[in-house]
């Protein structure tokens, strides 16, 4: 069953009624700090200032509800087996609150010490300044670009 962005399902996600409301930065803005700062930088303290909490994740092991605090422990596990230098931005597409990207990571397999390569294909709704919900796909020695 599909659900629309904004209707009340049990994975919708918005900022906790806790939370400061940030001054809203675009959903680019928002997206692609999130991939250079966490991802590129490993900056998990980032976190706290672009996603919500909690975040709804949809990728191939399903759709879940985490914390920040869950989040960061998976990026961080993530993070212990790869270290990505290089961003390509493939494509971009922004509607209202939601952006959708095609990207390539390139970096290095701690446990091989080889070049890996990562293409991404996500969509990310963003409010008030902070990434609510994704849906992301990867593919691993995939480069789109070569």
């Amino acid at each position: 069953m599909a659900c629309e962005p904004g209707r009340d399902h049990p994975f919708e996600a918005a900022p906790a009624d806790n939370e400061a409301v940030i001054p809203s930065a675009t959903a680019e803005e928002v997206v692609r700090s999130y991939w250079e700062r966490i991802w590129r930088h490993g900056q998990l303290d980032a976190l706290n200032d672009l996603v919500a909490d909690p975040i709804i994740r949809h990728t191939s092991d399903g759709s879940q509800r985490l914390t920040r605090a869950e989040l960061r422990a998976l990026v961080a596990e993530i993070r212990m087996s790869v270290r990505f230098n290089d961003i390509d931005w493939d494509a971009w597409a922004v509607s209202d609150t939601s952006l959708w990207v095609r990207l390539t990571l390139r970096g290095v397999s701690l446990a091989t010490s080889l070049p890996m390569t990562v293409t991404w294909m996500a969509q990310y709704r963003v409010i008030a300044g902070r990434i609510v919900e994704l849906w992301a796909l990867n593919q691993a020695s995939l480069d789109w670009n070569r």
